[in-house]
């Protein structure tokens, strides 16, 4: 299958809405990848995605990887944020102002799972429409 514009639209989607993460370190390859190191909880783990040149198959490899990385790191798909119990003291600005960061990075990681669906989901649809046009 060839490369379309689909292809690149999301890949480009998802590495961007990781880049943007506080927990990702970004690095551009020479070999014209993407490595990226996520941190989540004291474990990282790397990445490598290829952002050029890629198939169907090789991008959905891709995606598969980044989603076990994830999951080995505890990311989850569609929890829901658990607030730690409040105290039984009012709360500072600083203790309101960590929570909030704590819920828009669990967002954010919620979101970039949603993004990832989305981009497999529109793979999955490109290339089914390649093989109706070459069948047909």
């Amino acid at each position: 299958m060839s490369r379309s514009t689909t292809q690149d639209q999301w890949l480009n989607t998802v590495i961007d809405q990781l880049h943007s993460l506080e927990s990702v370190e970004y690095e551009n390859e020479e070999d014209s990848r993407v490595r990226l190191t996520i941190s989540c909880g004291g474990d990282s783990r790397e990445v490598f995605l290829a952002v050029s040149g890629t198939d169907y198959r090789t991008q959905k490899i891709q995606y598969s990887q980044l989603r076990k990385t994830l999951l080995v790191l505890g990311i989850k798909e569609g929890q829901t944020f658990v607030a730690a119990k409040l105290p039984s003291r009012p709360m500072t600005p600083q203790m309101r102002s960590a929570r909030a960061k704590q819920k828009a990075a669990f967002d954010a990681w919620q979101e970039v799972w949603l993004t990832l669906r989305k981009a497999e989901k529109a793979l999955d649809v490109a290339y089914e429409i390649t093989q109706m046009r070459d069948y047909y």
